[in-house]
């Protein structure tokens, strides 16, 4: 009957099971298609954000390198009307028509010069070749009068430079400057109109200045635009929609006049939406492809599941028949893996105790043989502060190695029963009082609070076994706070219990680890990186209660932890001794 029952059992569970199955399946199936949809689409996207962020960064070089050649163009087209003997004798002349055809036309016409200027020796115009017209008589506009005149004068200082020793050449001398005409951006150049040939001669500040123009938005903009391939390219004085597509023009002064845009090229986007029609169709037929997969794999579970029906009955029967032949073999297993884990533990803990107690002693001996070595090295000159700080930090380092020793002994003599309390008659609260005071040089970061007023004058306690127990619970307030300097210490009496609690405001514990806190070696997660041993909390533990009382805890992680010790006044009042 008991089989047949489960076997009704089985049954029951594997039609629960198929419906199941079918919902994970088709659940599954559909999250995955749509997962390495969205994967898809999100490569895709990544690809095109990466290939039009490279692609707009060559826009951006090009059109700079554009604009760099514009601005190195400029002085190179005048030298073709400057150097040369014909314009030097015929703006000497003052010719006016050969001035016309061969500098002022001939620069508009196969430069895209946009206005040219000629001033004398006097630095007065004397020809004036502005927007494709010959203003006579010669003239500068009202837009760039001031700039003109100052280029011009720019120069001529440049020729009184040049004939010093070490000048520039003359031949070689040009200012080029980029700023505003009007609401327009210009590149202006200025040269010295000179000879090509020996056969003529120019005396120093006889020179004629020809001065050009070229605005950035009409005909340098265009070839801007033909050398980077780029198309609606223009100036603006302010930025761009797409700060990538968009180059500064910066002014001789170091400022920026205003910003070269265009209609920014993306081809990744633009790819993406030229493969995304035939995309959708493939991830259309991917997810056909996955259902028709997934009503096989189904079909096929359905069959597996059958067989697994019948398998399932069998192995019921067979579990009925082992079930009592196993069940002592599985209690023996059970205490030998018991009493295995238990000598694992045990040998785990003593490996981690040494461990921690070679650490423990390792830091204050480095820190007395530095102490030392710096003592040693300071043979001269060494004053009487100095040799008492350093053997401060010997001695408190001394005091640590002596705490350890005693704490490892005592942990000793409790786990082997040779522990006896010697109690007798002490001020508890002045033990405190020395207690903290031990500590303060130890960590002048931390500020211990003392509320202990309650406790009677007069008690009896082991005084070495209680200043063990205080000594470790401040160390320990004072360790696991690194970053809260403030210990409070405070104590309560009541009829039967004196309570001495000591609060920190540190990294505090995990509420699990709280019940194993007082194992021997046990060290809380949170206290991973601070330095210890794990036996002084079941040394408190311990004594306290050989005094007759408890400690309690109580703790939140990054909140801190406040324990504290309950000893009865009945006990504490008696004189004989108690052995543990």
């Amino acid at each position: 009957m008991r089989v047949n029952f489960q076997a009704a059992n089985a049954v029951t569970r594997l039609r629960v099971l198929k419906v199941g199955l079918t919902s994970h399946i088709t659940f599954v199936l559909v999250t995955l298609t749509c997962a390495a949809a969205v994967l898809l689409c999100g490569f895709a996207w990544l690809a095109a954000v990466k290939v039009d962020d490279l692609y707009l960064r060559r826009q951006a070089d090009f059109v700079g390198q554009g604009l760099e050649e514009q601005i190195s163009a400029l002085p190179r087209e005048q030298e073709s009307v400057t150097k040369w003997d014909d314009a030097f004798l015929y703006a000497k002349q003052r010719n006016h028509e050969w001035l016309l055809d061969n500098v002022g036309r001939w620069t508009s016409r196969y430069f895209g010069h946009d206005r040219t200027y000629i001033f004398d020796d006097t630095n007065r115009l004397m020809f004036a070749f502005r927007d494709g017209t010959d203003a006579m008589p010669p003239r500068l506009g009202s837009d760039d009068g001031r700039e003109m005149t100052e280029l011009a004068g720019e120069m001529r200082a440049a020729l009184i430079e040049s004939k010093k020793p070490g000048g520039e050449p003359l031949g070689q001398l040009a200012r080029v400057r980029t700023i505003m005409i009007g609401n327009r951006p210009a590149i202006t150049s200025a040269r010295p109109i000179l000879p090509s040939s020996t056969r003529m001669q120019i005396e120093a500040g006889q020179e004629f200045i020809a001065v050009s123009v070229k605005f950035l938005d009409g005909k340098a903009a265009e070839n801007i635009a033909h050398y980077a391939r780029l198309e609606g390219l223009h100036f603006s004085r302010s930025k761009g929609d797409d700060e990538r597509a968009q180059v500064p023009v910066s002014s001789h002064e170091g400022g920026t006049i205003g910003y070269l845009v265009w209609h920014p090229i993306r081809p990744g986007f633009m790819l993406l939406k030229q493969i995304a029609p035939a995309g959708l169709g493939c991830l259309a037929l991917l997810i056909a492809a996955v259902f028709w997969l997934g009503r096989g794999l189904h079909r096929t579970s359905l069959t597996l599941l059958d067989s697994r029906a019948e398998l399932t009955h069998h192995r019921n029967h067979l579990e009925e028949m082992v079930a009592d032949r196993t069940a002592e073999i599985e209690r023996q297993r059970e205490e030998l893996d018991r009493l295995l884990a238990h000598e694992r533990h045990v040998n785990a803990l003593q490996r981690q105790f040494v461990a921690m107690a070679s650490h423990e002693f390792r830091t204050p001996l480095a820190i007395i043989d530095a102490a030392a070595q710096r003592l040693c090295r300071s043979t001269t000159n060494v004053s009487g502060d100095y040799v008492l700080e350093k053997a401060g930090v010997i001695r408190s380092a001394v005091v640590r190695m002596v705490g350890l020793m005693e704490s490892i002994l005592a942990s000793g003599r409790l786990e082997t029963g040779q522990i006896i309390l010697k109690r007798s008659e002490g001020d508890l609260k002045a033990l405190l009082t020395e207690c903290c005071e031990k500590q303060r040089p130890l960590s002048r970061a931390h500020v211990l609070h003392l509320d202990i007023d309650a406790i009677p004058d007069s008690l009896s306690f082991d005084r070495s076994a209680m200043e063990q127990v205080f000594t470790n619970l401040i160390s320990n307030a004072v360790k696991y706070s690194p970053n809260a300097g403030d210990i409070r210490i405070g104590a309560r009496v009541d009829e039967k219990t004196v309570e001495i609690s000591v609060a920190d405001s540190g990294i505090g514990m995990d509420a699990e680890d709280l019940p194993k806190l007082f194992q021997p070696y046990f060290r809380a997660r949170s206290a991973t990186g601070i330095a210890g041993t794990g036996i002084g909390l079941n040394l408190v533990k311990q004594v306290v209660e050989l005094h007759g009382g408890r400690v309690d805890v109580r703790s939140e992680l990054g909140k801190g932890t406040t324990f504290t010790i309950l000893l009865p006044i009945e006990r504490l009042s008696q004189g004989q001794q108690f052995a543990a």
